[in-house]
């Protein structure tokens, strides 16, 4: 368990109650328990640096994610990590800075909401934020032509760096979704990559296919609570055998439904 660092997926903080969104009020009560057990909220570039220098990180160590760039990163999330010593990475889709989540692929019972803006990036930035990507659309990439998943890939790097000024050197996959041809992509593009295996990383995982605890199955406080211990880890595992069972029998069940 030291070498493994847990890396938190966190979307949207609202109160709607969809399956990307955390409350703001949960959300600081997972900030403040972690800050009260000791452990160090960092970027995901920072276990990147430790592990390709073989420095060891501390037992409670946590990296914090932010997928899609919603804009309650900044007006939420960013003064409570800031109040607790916190830093973390923010995924942004580079085509709709300034817009909201409205692209084909979102899911059903999301709410449509702002997400951030040039100004809010370059803020966040200079507060400490590292800022990744999320592809330019966020398209699934195993669902495109090659030339389409390199625009996704590195295009999404050139829009930020150009908006920000600063380098972009982390991915995250849209829906965790990639073949092999997208991770060689990415891997060719960013020093760290991704996706929605739920499991924690450590130092022997492939850099362009990192695996990450999303906070939807943390929304609970005695799970949060059990982050970085034997039972959390079990409690992990046990969560993603049943995402695993559950994606194995949609195919039959629609099937059975179509006959």
């Amino acid at each position: 368990m030291r070498e493994r660092v847990p890396i938190l997926t966190y979307h949207s903080l609202d109160r709607s109650g969809s399956v990307i969104s955390v409350a703001p009020d949960l959300f600081r009560a997972h900030v403040r328990g972690l800050r009260a057990r000791g452990f160090r909220g960092v970027a995901l570039g920072e276990v990147l640096d430790a592990w390709a220098s073989g420095r060891e990180l501390s037992a409670r160590t946590v990296a914090l994610t932010f997928d899609d760039g919603f804009a309650s990163v900044r007006e939420v999330a960013a003064p409570l990590l800031e109040e607790a010593g916190f830093r973390a990475t923010v995924f942004v889709v580079a085509g709709h800075l300034g817009g909201r989540n409205d692209w084909p692929t979102q899911g059903r019972g999301v709410p449509v909401l702002p997400l951030l803006s040039v100004a809010d990036l370059r803020a966040l930035a200079a507060s400490g934020f590292e800022i990744g990507a999320h592809g330019v659309t966020h398209a699934p990439l195993d669902r495109l032509e090659e030339a389409a998943v390199e625009e996704e890939v590195a295009g999404a790097r050139r829009r930020l760096e150009d908006a920000t000024g600063g380098s972009v050197r982390v991915f995250a996959y849209p829906d965790g979704r990639a073949d092999a041809r997208a991770r060689r992509i990415a891997a060719a593009h960013y020093r760290g990559a991704c996706s929605t295996e739920l499991r924690a990383a450590g130092p022997g995982d492939p850099r362009e296919w990192l695996p990450r605890l999303d906070a939807y199955y943390l929304r609970a406080r005695v799970p949060f609570r059990l982050l970085g211990t034997g039972w959390g880890a079990a409690y992990v595992g046990a969560r993603r055998l049943g995402r695993a069972a559950r994606t194995a029998l949609r195919p039959i069940a629609g099937s059975l439904l179509a006959s």
